[in-house]
Order: structure tokens, then sequence, then C-alpha cells
């Protein structure tokens, strides 16, 4: 696997990351944490600043709509993007901007155009009607 976390890996391991149950906080492998932090800012526009409460707010929306198994608050995975550099912060703590996150990992340019809720919902979609197909072959189960 390549240094650089593409939009089709990342839309793979956000999927499994979130609907592989009920996690106690952030991923151990350090791959899996990086695209798990990184999916919750693709929100954000790299050449804004935003309000504390507009980041809390769409963080929120983040936990609730693509990884509610997380096991995180929104002001936890705030602090969690500000310290691994994935939000920028002011020395007022009122503003922030997109980081670039760790060097350690690099995101291709095609994970900018990812959108993790739409992500989220066609695997739902998908396992649902997977699920009602091999139902509709076999209705003793």
């Amino acid at each position: 696997m390549s240094d650089e976390i593409t939009a089709a890996e990342l839309e793979e391991r956000l999927v499994s990351i979130c609907l592989g149950g009920p996690l106690t906080g952030l991923p151990r492998r350090e791959r899996d944490k990086a695209i798990l932090l990184a999916s919750a800012t693709l929100w954000m526009d790299p050449e804004s600043v935003y309000s504390e409460a507009e980041v809390n707010e769409r963080l929120q929306e983040w936990l609730r709509e693509v990884c509610p198994s997380l096991g995180l608050d929104f002001v936890t995975l705030r602090r969690e993007l500000v310290d691994r550099n994935y939000l920028d912060r002011d020395d007022s703590g009122r503003h922030y901007a997109p980081g670039r996150g760790p060097v350690s990992w690099r995101f291709a340019d095609d994970v900018g155009g990812l959108d993790p809720r739409e992500a989220i919902n066609r695997a739902i979609t998908e396992k649902a009607e997977r699920k009602k197909a091999y139902l509709e072959r076999d209705p003793d189960h």
C-alpha cells in the first residue's frame, strides 16, 4: 500500500471503520486514524476561516451522520484535530482553518472531492440492497 491515501482508500476505510461496530475512541492503526480525522474536515474550504461555533456544529453533524459509532464527543474530536494539525486554531481559540495534517501522511488530490456522508449513506444502501437480494433468492432465511 502506498504512503499516499487516495479517495478510494479513504472511502473504503471510512466505511469499514464507521460501520464496523462501536469504537471506544480513535482507531489504533495510525493510517486509519489519519483517514478518520481527515474525513471530519473535508467540508472545510481551504481558504476560509471558521468560528468555533461553526466547527462545533459541523463536527457534531459528522459524528451524528458519518461516524456515530466513534465514541467521542465533538470537543474531544476538535481537540484531536487541532493536536494532529488537521485544524489550525488561532491564539484566542475562537477561529479555525483547515490544517495540513501530520506530515507523515499524504492525501491524494482526489480526497478533497469526497463527501464522507455520501460515502456512508451509499454503503448503507448497498448493504441493504445486498441483504434484500439475498432474502429474495432464499426466502427461508
